[in-house]
């Protein structure tokens, strides 16, 4: 991978935290406390002019105390002191930084001439900047997570997030790694984009081996010809989805105030994101929704859809969200058609969606399950399941384990996505959603979120196959 000076702050050897605190609650006591419990196996070293050490690890009184240039240094202190600690790490030769203290552009325009001042501080010095008013940033691959809010262990996935955010690095994540079961591979906070952009990060995305698919969330674009030459590049190779928020008025209002972001033409925003292969996503629910389908499922070869349905009506309703998102009810196969008619009961034929009123117990519908997916036909499987506690499977009861014949009969169409909407007692769907999706299988309550997110996947698919 061509190194752009990235490498550091995802693939740090040390670490040097200016600010590290004793005070629970504070920035620089968080960090200490994300850093250590996610297993970071470089050295770490606080600096605090009073305390010995911070969760066991020994304390230095200052950047020159440190015994040795650390690869990536996070700054935790307030922002009339932000120009001391750039000083403070150009003495010292550190070159990577993150900054999570606020009080700059975002809030006031003497605020704005220090940010002005940091950035040519950095220059001077040759140090790239993360941030500031950044929450934080995530290496999962590297067993590396610094934020301000408490996340404690970052499950590992394929996701990796650039966020003009701190919510996503804070509370977004923690929904999705408790609520949506799903890791990721890389997270950046950009907070106020002084130096390292949106741009730089998709390239270096692009290149990692690690990220499986790129989610942005944004609220301006910084330089329009250099995202679309980074994004029109990678999205080639790999999905890359943006929340790009500022849509209204209010919102572009909102935006200033937030990051200092003033937000371009909606217009103009659509078409380069048109132009550089990028899919842009509608709602934060939806931000979420694709993300989780990314990190779990291939990206689908086409939009064909097969609907597996025990209820006539979510059958329709699920047909008819597909062609309003643009998919296609696919047309199955007669050999297809053969082999499902052949466990249905003589007085209900098989179709597309396919009703599965016929196969009350678990064991058809995995029979049913299989026969679709060996269909040259189908591209994406939307599975409508009524989970009830008294199922039958076999001569006794649907247990939520029954549930793992899904992920394992995926594993023999690795090309194949499939989306799991289920429905029926609370307590068994959420426990249903927690063993699917720790394999693997994104589930959603019926009908339009999961075959939404599909057809999110499916647009990315269209931009990686466009001609050059």
């Amino acid at each position: 991978m061509k190194d752009t000076g990235m490498r550091k702050f995802f693939e740090p050897e040390s670490i040097m935290v200016i600010g590290a605190s004793e005070t629970l609650g504070k920035a620089g006591n968080m960090i200490i406390y994300n850093i250590l419990s996610n297993g970071y196996e470089g050295r770490i070293f606080p600096v605090n002019h009073t305390a010995d050490q911070i969760m066991g690890v020994k304390c230095y009184p200052s950047v020159e105390d440190v015994p040795t240039v650390p690869d990536l240094t996070l700054v935790a202190v307030p922002s009339a002191a932000s120009l001391d600690a750039i000083s403070q790490c150009a003495a010292k030769g550190a070159k990577a930084l993150v900054m999570v203290n606020a009080g700059f552009a975002e809030v006031s325009e003497s605020g704005a001439r220090l940010q002005d001042a940091l950035l040519r501080a950095a220059r001077d010095a040759k140090i790239r900047i993360m941030g500031p008013n950044t929450s934080g940033i995530t290496s999962t691959p590297w067993k590396f997570m610094a934020s301000i809010y408490p996340l404690g262990h970052v499950k590992r996935g394929r996701l990796s997030c650039i966020a003009q955010t701190g919510n996503f690095a804070t509370i977004t994540m923690k929904w999705i790694l408790t609520g949506e079961n799903f890791g990721v591979c890389r997270v950046a906070g950009l907070g106020n984009r002084i130096d390292v952009d949106e741009s730089e990060l998709i390239d270096y995305f692009g290149d990692d081996k690690e990220t499986g698919a790129i989610l942005l969330y944004l609220e301006e674009i910084k330089n329009g010809r250099k995202f679309i030459e980074a994004a029109r590049r990678v999205s080639k190779i790999k999905p890359v989805v943006a929340m790009k928020s500022g849509r209204t008025s209010a919102g572009s209002r909102a935006a200033i105030s937030h990051t200092a972001s003033l937000a371009a033409n909606d217009r103009i925003v659509d078409s380069a994101f048109r132009q550089a292969g990028v899919v842009r996503i509608d709602g934060y629910k939806n931000m979420v929704n694709i993300g989780k389908v990314l990190s779990m499922q291939p990206v689908p070869r086409g939009n064909r859809v097969a609907i597996m349905s025990p209820s006539g009506a979510m059958g329709v309703a699920a047909a008819d969200a597909c062609e309003r998102s643009g998919l296609k009810v696919a047309q199955l196969s007669d050999r297809t058609y053969e082999l499902l008619n052949k466990v249905f009961p003589s007085f209900l034929k098989a179709g597309n969606p396919i009703d599965m009123w016929g196969a009350p117990n678990f064991e058809v519908y995995e029979t049913c399950l299989r026969r679709v997916l060996e269909d040259d036909g189908v591209d994406i499987v939307i599975s409508i399941l009524h989970l009830i506690k008294g199922t039958a499977r076999g001569k006794g009861m649907l247990k939520v384990e029954d549930l793992g014949a899904i992920p394992e009969l995926l594993k023999e169409f690795p090309d194949k996505m499939l989306i799991a909407e289920i429905a029926g007692e609370k307590d068994f769907y959420e426990e249903a959603k927690k063993y699917l999706e720790e394999r693997s299988v994104p589930v959603f309550l019926p009908v339009e979120p999961g075959i939404e997110a599909a057809a999110y996947a499916y647009r990315c698919r269209q931009y990686m196959s466009r001609p050059d």
